[in-house]
């Protein structure tokens, strides 16, 4: 087996990658593989996966986990994962690991660089640095921080730089200066107390001829050492300086001292609890041109800082104009001057297929970044901007908004703040911002001839471009010199080196673009350029790329990829893989494949005429029922008492569903998947698959119902409702207007609950449908609570007692049991009720219904609050909240925790109250339920 460190963690045996499930198995893994060949106390996992919030099932939960890691590293991985006490060791080989692989590259490279073999130092620099994915392990949360694992992580982020380092002195020791300068700037950005980098900057700009440049980066990083540390510039930039002032290149000839790996990087100091977002993409080390743009940027910034603050800047310009690689770079270059963090979102605003990303996302996207909890993140549109300037104020944030589509777009999303800098592209002017909200305008067009030259000589190498000149010159011309379409060509040309300059050009000639692009203007022929990789691909991944543009987006997963090209996902990695590598998509650290915009239109137009609409229909058929046959298995890990539709045993031919081991890894998915799945929805219902449209609404209702989107559910059972009318089919009917009424019930809109579950009622009865009908009086009986008449609530709550009763539905009748008792405590039947909600209690214990559990809990603390025992509620109560947190269930552990205040409150304890009435509120708060005013009413007392 094999394993991946140096980025996202990653994991393969002979037959392919393998999927690695939850993030806690994900996290498990990483542990174990940072400590391999050690034991690992469970004392540790636990704190490692849990914090010091350990839930009561911990050790359980771990064992479980643990479980789960052994099935997914398969018969060859699992033997090695041993326990031995106090905890679990796992056993990986030399070599296992592409950490070992990058050790044993460095190490070559440190013998050669003693011997002045500069060839191999870059060779195998080169080859260690292809290794890197990513931060290590970054899609494990809070592992960089503490003793126990962030110095490891640490060192090997030491060692990334450290060949980072040798790589860029070879070049220079070799001659290779295409290229060097504007990646070492970009390095002396990020990392601004490394000398070496700035040595290193320091010797190319000199042997280019930009002195004046090199002794600029020398008073900078002089500069930096005074304010940071107090010191002086070492003997090696001393000594770089010192030839630049005497005109000759002494510099890059010689040996400074062997840079070293530490075992263990210190860990850099940073202030507990801060929150500090890094969320810019990566730079492009191929960025060429747009001096004047970037002199123009730097102009502001400085007016900013004498003036304390700036309106927006605005970056405007065609697609592919290259704004986003513009405001990438740059801000990279100042990140240093706004030390709260950065901000990045893409904004979708001139996506294809309309999927703009809205105004209410965007800021709950720009909340979670500045670290808001989802659940926390305000409904309405005016709350999250007011919370968003609010968090903003007074703080350095460099806020990057890309893609927008127009000034309204962008509005609500200003910070207000004058200490922080928002960056917009788009490629509207926003006249509207610049009027109005004084923003600063920045207009690129193509680039100048000279630069479209020095972007393809960067990619391809000085010396093919000086052996075909003519070639050069004609691609920049049939690329409009627009910097998309040339970097595609730079990069097709770089990957196939035996393939002339020549050649290229005729290929591309023969090729016709974009239909949007066409003319004479600057888009004249990205199609052109699109379609020339295209055509490079094997059959099946250009398949796969034509079908891409099925999903809805924004970004796909190999498993998802693999159902909708009828592929088994070892495949559907691979020709990903080919795609990547052809820079036909992106893959994100979550693992997800994205394309640009107009990638996904290019790819849609091939659909459309390579693909007939039978074959793109299937593939959304196919897609469709991955999604819906994963939902319904996470959704009844959820609640074990939904209804289940009625599905095949086995998915469609081609669909291979995910398999969702607990109710963390049903959780986990639902929240990746939430933006496809929504708009799954919609669109399979448009396509007339109405009947796989109204069962993955009915798959998705409790998913969005306890996290809280109620529009989003909204929007799926409207679309569930009319996709059931056009079935004709009265039981799909009924379960959408009941879905319908819960969630409208759910975000508090009362005016049409009771209109479709006395719908939903009538169908069931006419249909003869006894659960369909239980389950409506349940939620009568919920909807009377709400309007505080207890008797009308208990008299559906019976009814829907004896329908399951009818049944012999065990879980149905003991949720009706608790319901029952809950309302007879109330009413002042004290011993009936807690009799009914312990029997319930012991059922759904049996069942493993956690959610019903965990509000049964609640009921017996209402029951013991009633007779006074406000001790043992107040425990219930604890017990109810914290089985509704674990489930995700955030507005029924709202009302668990306002219970628990009331207890402890009457218990004479107004502290304890009021902490559980302050998380209370922030849960309701944060999903802007009518509920909050009344917990705030009590926190003011």
């Amino acid at each position: 087996m094999r394993f991946g460190l140096l980025g996202p963690l990653t994991a393969q045996d002979a037959d392919g990658p393998l999927v690695i499930g939850s993030t806690k198995v994900r996290l498990l893994l990483g542990i174990l593989l940072l400590k391999r060949g050690q034991v690992v106390s469970s004392d540790e996992l636990k704190a490692a996966l849990w914090g010091t919030d350990l839930p009561a099932t911990a050790s359980s939960s771990l064992h479980n986990h643990v479980t789960r890691l052994r099935r997914t590293l398969g018969a060859e991985g699992a033997g090695r994962l041993r326990s031995v006490p106090p905890g679990y060791l796992l056993d990986v080989d030399r070599g296992a690991l592409d950490s070992d692989r990058h050790e044993e590259l460095l190490g070559n490279a440190r013998t050669a660089r003693l011997r002045e073999d500069w060839e191999t130092v870059r060779r195998s620099c080169a080859s260690a640095l292809g290794l890197w994915r990513g931060n290590p392990l970054a899609d494990l949360p809070g592992l960089d921080h503490g003793l126990l694992y962030g110095p490891v992580l640490q060192a090997l982020d030491e060692a990334r730089l450290v060949a980072l380092e040798w790589r860029c002195e070879a070049d220079l020791r070799l001659g290779r200066y295409d290229g060097l300068a504007a990646e070492l700037y970009a390095l002396t950005e990020q990392h601004p107390l490394r000398e070496g980098f700035h040595r290193h900057l320091m010797v190319a700009l000199h042997r280019t001829d930009r002195q004046a440049e090199a002794l600029a980066v020398f008073h900078r990083l002089r500069k930096i050492l005074a304010d940071e540390l107090g010191v002086s510039p070492g003997r090696a930039v001393q000594e770089a300086l010192a030839d630049i002032l005497q005109g000759h290149g002494e510099s890059a000839r010689r040996l400074p001292a062997a840079a070293t790996v530490p075992a263990v990087a210190p860990v850099p100091e940073k202030a507990s609890g801060v929150h500090v977002p890094a969320q810019l993409p990566p730079f492009s080390r191929y960025f060429s041109g747009r001096r004047a743009a970037l002199a123009r940027l730097d102009a502001l910034l400085e007016d900013a800082r004498s003036h304390a603050g700036t309106g927006p800047i605005v970056i405007s310009g065609p697609g592919g104009v290259g704004k986003t690689t513009l405001a990438v770079h740059w801000a990279h270059r100042v990140r240093t001057d706004f030390p709260d963090g950065q901000l990045h979102l893409n904004l979708r605003g001139f996506a294809p297929d309309g999927s703009a990303v809205t105004t209410d996302s965007a800021l709950r996207s720009l909340l979670e970044g500045l670290g808001v909890p989802r659940a926390r993140v305000p409904a309405s549109q005016e709350a999250r901007t007011a919370l968003y300037r609010t968090l903003t104020d007074g703080r350095r944030y460099l806020i990057l908004l890309d893609n927008a589509r127009d000034a309204a777009h962008v509005r609500p999303l200003l910070t207000g703040s004058a200490t922080s800098l928002t960056v917009v592209t788009s490629r509207d002017q926003l006249l509207g911002l610049v009027a109005v909200e004084d923003a600063q305008p920045v207009a690129l067009d193509v680039f100048s001839p000279e630069e479209a030259r020095e972007l393809l000589t960067a990619r391809v190498g000085r010396a093919r471009v000086t052996a075909d000149p003519r070639a050069v010159d004609e691609a920049v011309e049939l690329a409009a010199r627009l910097p998309l379409a040339l970097a595609v060509v730079g990069a097709r040309a770089a990957v196939t080196p035996a393939l002339s300059l020549t050649r290229l050009v005729e290929r591309l000639r023969r090729a016709r673009g974009l239909d949007a692009f066409t003319g004479s203007d600057a888009w004249s022929d990205v199609r052109a350029v699109f379609s020339w990789s295209y055509e490079t691909l094997s059959a099946d991944a250009a398949r796969l790329f034509r079908l891409l543009a099925v999903h809805p987006g924004p970004g796909i997963t190999v498993s998802v990829a693999g159902s909708l090209a009828a592929l088994p996902p070892a495949r559907a990695h691979t020709l990903l893989t080919e795609l990547a590598e052809a820079n036909l998509v992106t893959e994100g650290e979550d693992g997800r494949y994205s394309f640009h915009d107009l990638l996904r239109a290019y790819a849609g137009e091939l659909g459309e005429r390579t693909d007939s609409a039978t074959s793109r229909g299937s593939a959304l058929r196919r897609m469709t029922e991955h999604y819906l046959h994963t939902a319904q298995r996470g959704a009844l890990l959820m609640d074990p008492q939904l209804a289940p539709v009625e599905l095949p045993p086995k998915a469609g031919r081609g669909v291979r569903p995910e398999y969702l081991a607990d109710i963390g890894e049903a959780r986990e998915w639902f929240t990746g998947e939430h933006t496809a799945l929504v708009e799954t929805v919609v669109r399979s219902g448009a396509a007339g698959l109405d009947l796989q449209c109204s069962q993955l609404a009915h798959a998705l209702k409790t998913y969005l119902n306890w996290a809280g989107h109620w529009a989003d559910g909204e929007t799926v059972q409207r679309a569930a409702l009319a996709a059931a009318e056009r079935l004709d089919d009265p039981t799909a009917r009924a379960r959408a207007h009941r879905s319908l009424a819960v969630t409208l019930r759910w975000s508090g809109r009362e005016a049409e609950v009771e209109t479709h579950l006395r719908r939903a009622l009538d169908l069931f009865t006419a249909e003869g449908d006894l659960l369909g009908q239980a389950d409506v009086h349940l939620d009568l009986a919920s909807r009377y609570e709400q309007q505080e008449r207890p008797e009308r609530a208990l008299h559906h709550n019976e009814r829907a007692l004896g329908l399951f009763r009818e049944l012999g539905t065990r879980g149905g009748e003991a949720k009706a049991l608790n319901n029952v008792g809950y309302f007879q405590a109330l009413l002042g039947n004290h011993a009936e009720a807690l009799a009914m909600c312990d029997a319930a209690r012991r059922v759904f214990e049996e069942i493993g219904d956690l959610r019903s559990l965990a509000l049964t809990w609640d009921s017996l603390g209402v029951v013991h609050q009633e007779t006074g025992d406000l001790e043992r509620a107040a425990e219930c109560f604890r017990i109810s909240a914290e089985g509704l947190r674990e489930v995700g269930a955030a507005y029924n552990e709202a009302l668990s925790l306002d219970h628990l205040g009331d207890a402890e409150s009457a218990a004479g304890r107004p502290e304890q109250a009021r902490e559980a009435w302050q998380k209370a509120w922030e849960l309701l708060d944060g999903l802007r339920h009518d509920d909050a005013e009344a917990i705030r009413l009590k926190l003011r007392r």
